[in-house]
């Protein structure tokens, strides 16, 4: 997606073909800077022919989708923003999918892959992050006098690939839950107030296992 938004930049266009060998030499570099002792795990039923066809698939539902051709002028491709939430709090970095201009708005899209499609409820409860970024591109906004639009696009990984775009609404209120949460959390870490927080999706997977006073002595 990366590769084609910077074409898009420069007036070109990627066919699947090309982003297909673009995902294809990434996998490759990927795989050698792993080494050849490192394997690769894939799910039930999947091999390197098998994923390596999925790529296709989605490329071509991409390219077959209104995602392909954003409304307006590509502004920013993984552009890094920063905002300053609250004067006790460190500066919050990002690096945003994609930002484009219309005449209408600022529009600012995230992407996702789901094995599954996403309802408006999912795509609300996962907007966090989201809503956050529309505060960091907020000055950009501003200073061209347009709305901001947020939204997530979602590329499934099924045997038809499907494409949905669903909006975030903009809400000042979840930013500031956001900041007050951040606030304690950061206040905790500078008080150097840690707690174990146990839980069966992440303790065997954890780098500081053996040093966490819930499997002392263990």
């Amino acid at each position: 997606m990366e590769s084609y938004y910077r074409a898009r930049l420069e007036g070109l266009t990627l066919s699947a073909a090309e982003m297909l060998h673009i995902y294809r030499t990434a996998w490759q570099e990927d795989r050698q800077a792993a080494g050849a002792s490192v394997p690769v795990k894939f799910n039930k039923g999947e091999d390197q022919t098998t994923v390596h066809a999925l790529a296709q698939r989605m490329f071509d539902a991409f390219l077959a989708s209104p995602l392909a051709n954003p409304k307006g002028t590509v502004l920013g491709v993984e552009e890094q923003l920063r905002v300053v939430l609250h004067p006790d709090l460190p500066d919050v970095l990002a690096r945003v999918d994609l930002v484009t201009m219309s005449a209408t708005a600022v529009y600012v899209t995230d992407f996702k892959t789901s094995r599954s499609r996403w309802t408006d409820d999912k795509a609300r409860e996962a907007g966090d992050q989201l809503v956050l970024y529309g505060v960091m591109a907020a000055n950009m906004a501003r200073h061209v006098g347009l709305p901001i639009r947020l939204s997530f696009a979602v590329l499934t990984k099924a045997k038809s690939p499907k494409v949905q775009v669903l909006t975030v609404p903009i809400d000042k209120a979840r930013v500031a839950s956001m900041t007050e949460t951040a606030l304690a959390t950061w206040s905790a870490i500078r008080n150097g107030d840690f707690y174990t927080n146990p839980s069966p999706m992440t303790c065997n997977t954890c780098q500081f296992h053996s040093r966490c006073p819930v499997f002392a002595g263990k």
